[in-house]
């Protein structure tokens, strides 16, 4: 018997003296298969159980992650090997109708929802477990990979933890002891198309088994070596990873534009076709402001606030000069670095960040983002672009608010507002880092425990300075079929996506019968009786009975807005194309934009699968479903004939329609969401025989339901073999981290997830959320959720009381953050004699070095971290610096060492001595010699110390070049030795 902290497991409740008790299930086995074709993966988690009991168990429930977007595609679970239950997708509440007459009846069923309030964080639900019964659990989910920055590779991730959130969970996830009879397996095979050969196979996480040549299968088989194809195998004694499962996939031209049209196995003339490129191109950098919002709560303490702390001091000093910044801490409260507005990027103000930086803990109490996003925003510059980074573990529940936030702020700015996320630790909610950068056209980056970052860190800030392009559009070229004689241009035809968002509404004038007069009073009626409303009663067509049919759209792309472009990030765009586009072959699909330097244009020929798929159809729904759980999508830009928005048009009613148009593509191409789960009843009662899908449109085939098989190749035929695999799920506890419990504070005006009074009470001596509810992982089919006692408002006003230790002192008068007038957080001033950008104090050691012995604080544990340190603002090195840490470039310094004879070399030979224009021709000498495998960390660091020798070669009426005179003094440095030369 083990306590894990991230539970993977079915269980049930028994009644207990004071509440029910939770037991689980023995395990018998849990396997995660997954195949990645491309960039792309299709994962099935297997998880067996055994009911010990010889009795039926009413209900079992189990709470797992996925990955955030991922497309649910499939749900199984068979009773003793013979009993089939298989999903299907239904309208939420009709899903709900359908499992329960099924248990009613008295059944075996199964539902699989994801929870409203994140959106990968799932709930599956079996009823009437037969006694004695084995169960296995099977979920089937497709991924598009992310582009992983540092490798410059795709990036596989099985998260295994639900974090410890803050906010209002609904239910409860607390540390429960977990029968550990088995242990986890996890298979990994990878594809490439022809003409990508897999290079590296590596996982920052886990230790792992890799052959590469050929997959898991092919081995087995004996089948010939491939330089496309790899696996990757993980294989633990326990049930716990710990944290996430992470894999990157290294393999030549996976960048490379690509796109692929699938026709539907099913829906007649309906096609789909994906485009996908990591963008390769340069445009002049801008000067735009730039604010980094740094998470302090408490999550972020030990090894997460450490990176945090360090990509920041590398994004400050690879800032390049022209630029204005600021530093927001937040918590339960934040704060500003420079009060009111950001401030000019120099010397004076790089110095203060950079102490305020290395003061940072992780002390600020709960994580409330939403407000310190909004006031970030409403202190901006107007004529600016403005630039946010976003560095955080992401651990809040109520997503939606802030999404709201952003979607609102980017459209009134025309897309002058960006936001990239950085999420830190192992416990990082994607759903979150993932949907504000799709919110507010940035991208977002991961980075684990055990990875490296500075690459990363380089190549978002590399994208936050590159122009806004916010008019990316997309248009389908046709081939022609027109004789040999003529001539492409005078018959090609191409189709504008944006040209079909003009749909048909209108309101359907119903021809009924005379209704009988309802007499009023009916000594028959009940007024104490609960008004039954009719359009919930009947199957889930009538639930939007009220809302004005729409038709669909001749082309549904996903993302609706194509999000700015930027290299080392992956792209990809979906386009559901209707009956009514023209039916012939896509010859190529064209991505035009406009930027403040002329236009941009790239024509992708267009690949057509040989086999019917159905993979590209739900990759596309889902990202077109996520859309519109998130505030965005095609029908909020949606018109009627006359031109006018629906969304104006029906300000009543557009919620619903927003609602009825993601069930309509969950159930449609069988892909679940916040409003359509999976229901599943035995073979015998067909869930399509009972109440059914809510209508579509006329120009939509009725019983279109897909069965989730199949994976057409992009590429070649090779992939058309792209199976169902196996993934696994796992959990983490509500338990909060170490740090100081959080204070309560004041309600939020709005989102944030805050707690407050009214939440579930949080227990002094473990930090957890508890609560009485019968339900303890989460809502049951009625519940409404945990039941709070009366006695947490009271228990909330002491620990607001004591909140002040919970705080980080600052001269605010502004509870909430700093007034407008205000300076900013205290600052440390810096030791006697520190002059520079480098800390001169304690590094955290025992012994403390102070400013006399003038040690400069070492960020990071290698010498590119004490470099970043102690370059100045404008690029330069200093050589009395510098001659603090020679020794870890190879340099002796004292008196007769390598490096002093080495500065008296310099100055014989007419390149600066003991200078500052030496010491930073050595910098760049040592980094372009020694650390060129590290190039993409320190180039921009490179990059001003190039800008500043340059004048200051002019000043001394040098005749060099900056590359002559570095050129000179790295052969100077391979004709002493030093360092074994390169």
């Amino acid at each position: 018997m083990a306590y894990n902290t991230h539970i993977c497991g079915l269980y049930y409740l028994v009644p207990g003296q004071r509440r029910p008790e939770r037991k689980y299930l023995p395990q018998l086995s849990l396997s995660a298969n997954t195949k990645i074709v491309s960039s792309t993966s299709r994962t099935t988690l297997t998880q067996t159980f055994v009911n010990p009991r010889s009795e039926v168990i009413p209900e079992l429930r189990y709470t797992f992650p996925l990955y955030d977007g991922v497309s649910v595609v499939g749900f199984v679970c068979t009773i003793n090997g013979e009993r089939v239950i298989r999903g299907v997708v239904k309208e939420r509440a009709e899903a709900r109708k359908t499992y329960q007459a099924a248990i009613d009846r008295g059944e075996t069923a199964g539902l699989l929802e994801q929870l409203p309030a994140a959106s990968d964080v799932f709930t599956t639900t079996v009823g009437n477990v037969p006694a004695n019964a084995t169960l296995k659990v099977e979920i089937s989910y497709l991924g598009e990979l992310k582009q992983d920055a540092e490798v410059d590779g795709i990036r596989f991730t099985i998260p295994t933890g639900i974090a410890p959130r803050y906010g209002n969970y609904p239910g409860e996830l607390l540390s429960s002891p977990v029968d550990t009879k088995g242990g986890i397996s996890i298979v990994v095979d990878v594809e490439m198309p022809d003409g990508s050969n897999v290079k590296n196979v590596q996982s920052p996480s886990h230790p792992i088994s890799v052959t590469l040549g050929n997959t898991s299968a092919g081995a087995a088989s004996g089948a010939d070596m491939s330089l496309q194809k790899a696996s990757a195998t993980l294989a633990l004694s326990t049930t716990e990873l710990g944290n996430d499962f992470i894999l990157q996939v290294v393999a030549t031209n996976t960048g490379n534009p690509i796109a692929v049209l699938e026709q539907h196995p099913t829906l007649d003339n309906h096609r789909a076709l994906m485009a996908t490129l990591v963008p390769k191109f340069n445009l002049p950098s801008a000067k735009p402001e730039i604010v980094f919002l740094c998470d302090r709560s408490g999550s972020m303490e030990g090894s997460n606030m450490k990176h945090l702390k360090t990509a920041l001091h590398l994004f400050l000093k690879s800032l390049p000069v022209g630029v204005k910044f600021n530093i927001c801490s937040f918590g339960s409260s934040h704060e500003f670095l420079f009060g009111n507005k950001s401030q000019t990027y120099d010397q004076s103000s790089l110095e203060k960040a950079s102490r305020y930086v290395d003061g940072f803990s992780a002390n600020f109490g709960g994580t409330d983002i939403y407000r310190p996003m909004e006031d970030v925003i409403s202190r901006r510059y107007a004529d600016m672009d403005l630039e946010v980074f976003l560095l955080t573990d992401g651990e809040i529940w109520d997503q939606r608010e802030l999404f709201e936030l952003l979607n609102k702020k980017v459209a009134e700015s025309k897309g002058k507002i960006r936001v990239f996320t950085l999420g830190i630790g192992s416990d990082v909610s994607h759903a979150l880092v993932e949907g504000v950068a799709a919110a507010s056209n940035g991208f977002s980056q991961s980075v684990g425990d055990n990875e490296k970052m500075n690459t990363k860190v380089v190549r978002m800030l590399k994208a936050s300075l590159m122009p806004h392009v916010n008019d990316y559009t997309l248009e389908v070229k046709y081939a022609n079929d027109v004789p040999n004689n003529a001539t492409d241009e005078d018959f090609e035809i191409v189709e504008k996506v944006m040209d079909g968002m003009t749909i048909d509404v209108r309101e359907v004038e119903k021809e009924e019968a005379p209704k009988k007069p309802t007499s009023l009073f009916d000594e028959a009626a009940d007024p104490d009786v609960e008004m039954l409303d009719s359009s919930l009663n009947a199957s889930a067509g009538g639930k939007y009975s009220h809302v004005p049919p729409v038709s669909e759209p001749k082309f549904l792309q996903a993302p609706f807005l194509i999000p700015a472009l930027f290299p080392f990030n992956r792209t990809t765009v979906y386009l559901l194309l209707s009956p009514e586009t023209a039916q012939k072959q896509p010859k190529s699909v064209i991505l035009r934009g406009t930027s403040s330097h002329g236009p941009v244009e790239l024509e992708i020929p267009v690949t057509v699968l040989a086999e019917k798929s159905e993979t590209i159809h739900q990759l596309a729904a889902r990202k077109a479903v996520k859309e519109l759980e998130e505030g965005r999508g095609w029908i909020y830009h949606a018109k009627d004939g006359a031109g006018a928005l629906l969304k104006d048009q029906y300000p009543g009613r557009f919620s619903d329609m927003v609602e009825r148009e993601a069930v309509r593509l969950g159930v449609t191409y069988q892909v679940g969401g916040k409003w359509c789960s999976f229901v599943a009843v035995e073979d015998g009662q067909n869930p399509d025989d009972l109440p059914a899908r809510p209508p579509t449109p006329e120009s939509r085939p009725e019983g279109s339901r897909v069965s989730g098989r199949g994976f057409g190749t992009p590429y070649s035929s090779t992939l058309s073999s792209f199976t169902r695999n196996r993934s696994l799920p796992s959990r983490k506890t509500a338990t909060y981290s170490a740090a100081p419990p959080p204070p309560p504070p004041p309600a939020p005006r709005r989102g944030g997830a805050m707690l407050m009074s009214c939440s579930p009470v949080l227990s002094p001596s473990t930090h957890s959320v508890e609560d009485d509810s019968d339900d303890d992982m989460g809502f049951g089919l009625m519940d409404d959720g945990p039941a709070v006692p009366v006695s947490g408002a009271t228990q909330a006003m002491q620990m607001q009381a004591s909140a002040a230790s919970h705080y980080p002192e600052n001269d605010s008068d502004d509870a909430e953050g700093f007034g407008l007038f205000d300076d900013g957080p205290s600052v440390p001033e810096p030791e006697v004699g520190n002059k520079w950008g480098c800390v001169l104090m304690d590094d955290g050691g025992d012994d403390g070095y102070g400013a006399e012995k003038r040690k400069p604080a070492v960020r990071g544990d290698d010498v590119l971290s004490s470099l970043v340190g102690l370059q100045a603002f404008d690029g330069a090195w200093r050589w009395d610096e510098l001659v603090l840490v020679l020794p870890m470039l190879g340099l002796d310094n004292e008196e007769g060492g390598k490096g002093v004879v080495l500065a008296k070399k310099a100055a014989a030979d007419g390149l600066g001595g003991a200078s500052d224009v030496f010491a930073t021709a050595l910098v760049l000498a040592f980094l372009e010699g020694v650390m060129a495998d590290r190039q993409e960390e320190w180039e921009m660091l490179a990059d001003k110390a190039r800008l500043w020798l340059e004048v200051a070669l002019v000043d001394r009426r040098e005749m060099r070049s900056v590359d002559a005179f570095c050129g000179e003094v790295k052969a100077l440095w391979e004709r002493e030795q030093v360092v074994g030369g390169w």
